[in-house]
């Protein structure tokens, strides 16, 4: 069965922001751990492995997998608020609410510096 261009298209693109995001998560994890424990950072591929397959063998040891874990659901829970707030401020935008990201922001996180003027 022969793919059309498109489609073609559609899954490199795929492809490509999946690989992107997983290294975003990823670098993410390892910066935070070299906070926690900065002896014993896993490397891209063993953390690539472990959350492909979080049951199958390891080289990460336990306590290792617990902070992976916890700083996994840590980048997916900022993630999900960045989401939230972009859904609220198209919505309010739409509304007439808000005009503008500063207003929201204003709005929203009050106590935020925006680092723009």
């Amino acid at each position: 069965m022969t793919m059309n261009p498109f489609e073609q298209s559609k899954r490199q693109l795929l492809h490509f922001l999946t690989s992107q995001a997983e290294r975003e998560v990823v670098d993410y994890i390892r910066q935070e751990m070299q906070q926690e424990m900065p002896d014993s950072v896993p490397a891209k591929d063993e953390l690539l492995t472990f959350f492909r397959s979080p049951d199958a063998p390891t080289e990460l040891d336990t306590y290792q997998q617990m902070l992976v874990t916890d700083k996994l659901l840590e980048y997916a829970e900022i993630s999900l608020r960045t989401l939230c707030d972009l859904i609220r401020y198209q919505q309010l935008k739409e509304f007439g609410i808000v005009h503008s990201a500063k207003e929201f922001i204003q709005l929203f996180h009050p106590n935020e510096q925006e680092d723009t003027p």
